[in-house]
């Protein structure tokens, strides 16, 4: 019987060309569900530019199209009583309700707004609400990549808890089988409460191999969900063993680099408010155009005078005007509008103060991160070198069984304690990679890691 522990392989299949560390940041920021709903805020901000450059840049256009039934009208003639008592002194015009006629109208409008400087004050809070959506959605996908790392690492981590426990099962199994053989022969060197207490001790570790299973198809499902597979059965996973990132590096190096969105977010916010500051006080000032109209107006009825048979001149409803000048618009609430000018200046000075604590607060934030990243990596190395000496005292007792099988037993506290340190590791090993994630998105590089994110790709 041979003791000399054996690369833990896992047992379930991994096809070639499946899912690997370095995919899952790329396809989350391709596919995740929630990010493409998310990235609608920063295409609205970008139609707000192209809204205000068509509403202060473009003349407004309005046409205006009417009809109506036109009354008709007749004129009656009051003849002198002189000499010529044919001759028409006086004439009166009077409306009649038949016979009736169509009329068209129509107006155009035109304006063309004059206020530059509103115009460049509101291009600059837009252009400045564009970075602010930009940061947001950068958080976003920092965010969303951590979340599909963490599934991707669960998943490894339970793979690797499955192998092991399966390993340990079968080895188990082989030691209960020799146990119960000695026992059958009535060998002396065996004991039934030896053989009962590891039918006991069982119970524990068949309830890990179980958890470990749950652990592994909720985190397979978490993953499939965030990374946009149609089901679980669909995704196949190349790197499906934990093993630990490469480190990050020393925290002054990450404090250089430091680069978080909540920053950028706060820095295009204060240019926002301050525009809008601006904005505020040009809606002070008058608005400034210049405009044209036309107007139009033609009635079709019956003759109205039968001694005069152009309508055009004939018919009072009948018009052609226009206009074309310089116009100016006061808005007189300049209460309310000092109110809006307060407001925005109070929103302003609002995000001045949060900035000057909120590098430092980021910075105190990220460096916690990091030295619990730290710390945990002080608890992997003194984990493995537990782990080393567990493994050379299973080998050292391995080889006495080789030598004596009857001592078989004596395999089974130094193989207990291998099972207990190879968890231990791994679940360091986890922790520090859940760490890592931790530290990379307080300072803002999470998709710039080379061990995450592919050459070409990220932010």
């Amino acid at each position: 019987m041979n003791w000399v522990i054996p690369a833990i392989v896992f047992a379930v299949g991994v096809q070639a060309g499946g899912l690997k560390l370095s995919d899952v940041v790329g396809r989350t920021l391709e596919r995740q569900p929630q990010l493409a709903e998310d990235s609608v805020s920063l295409l609205q901000s970008r139609t707000q530019i192209e809204r205000l450059k068509r509403k202060v840049l473009l003349p407004v256009f309005e046409v205006s199209v009417g009809f109506a039934p036109a009354p008709g009208f007749r004129y009656e003639y009051q003849k002198g009583t002189g000499l010529d008592s044919a001759t028409v002194v006086d004439s009166t015009r009077k409306y009649a309700w038949w016979p009736l006629g169509p009329t068209f109208g129509t107006e155009i409008s035109v304006a063309q707004p004059l206020n530059v400087g509103k115009l460049r004050a509101g291009m600059k809070a837009a252009r400045a609400g564009v970075r602010v959506a930009q940061a947001e959605l950068s958080g976003r996908r920092q965010s969303y990549a951590k979340q599909s790392l963490e599934y991707f690492f669960g998943f490894q981590y339970a793979n690797r808890m499955i192998s092991m426990l399966e390993e340990a099962n079968q080895r188990l199994d082989s030691v209960q089988a020799a146990l119960q053989t000695k026992l059958d022969d009535g060998d002396e060197d065996a004991s039934q409460t030896e053989l009962f207490q590891l039918k006991i001790g069982r119970f524990e570790l068949e309830k890990s191999l179980q958890e470990a299973r749950l652990g592994r198809e909720r985190a397979r499902e978490g993953l499939a969900f965030v990374l946009g597979y149609p089901s679980a059965d669909s995704m196949q996973i190349a790197d499906s063993l934990l093993e630990p990132l490469p480190e990050i590096g020393p925290y002054k190096e990450i404090e250089t680099h430091f680069a978080h969105p909540d920053l950028v977010r706060l820095k295009a916010g204060m240019d926002a408010k301050s525009s809008l500051v601006d904005v505020e006080r040009a809606n002070m000032g008058p608005d400034i155009f210049v405009f044209g109209k036309f107007s139009y107006t033609k009635a079709w009825v019956a003759n109205r005078d039968e001694q005069n048979k152009d309508v055009l001149i004939t018919d009072p409803l009948n018009d052609i005007g226009g206009m074309l000048g310089l116009g100016f618009r006061w808005h007189l609430n300049f209460w309310s509008q000092f109110a809006e000018v307060k407001r925005a200046e109070l929103d302003w000075q609002q995000l001045r103060r949060k900035e000057v604590y909120a590098r430092r607060g980021l910075l105190a934030l990220a460096k916690d991160a990091w030295m619990r990243y730290n710390t945990m990596g002080q608890r992997q190395k003194s984990a493995k070198s537990a782990l080393d000496a567990a493994d050379a005292w299973l080998k050292s007792v391995g080889q006495q069984v080789d030598l004596d099988p009857a001592r078989g037993k004596d395999l089974i506290a130094p193989y207990k304690t291998w099972l207990d340190f190879q968890n231990k590791y791994w679940d360091s090993v986890h922790e520090r990679n859940k760490l890592a994630l931790e530290v990379l998105l307080a300072t803002g590089t999470l998709l710039e890691h080379p061990a995450l994110v592919p050459t070409g790709r990220g932010q």
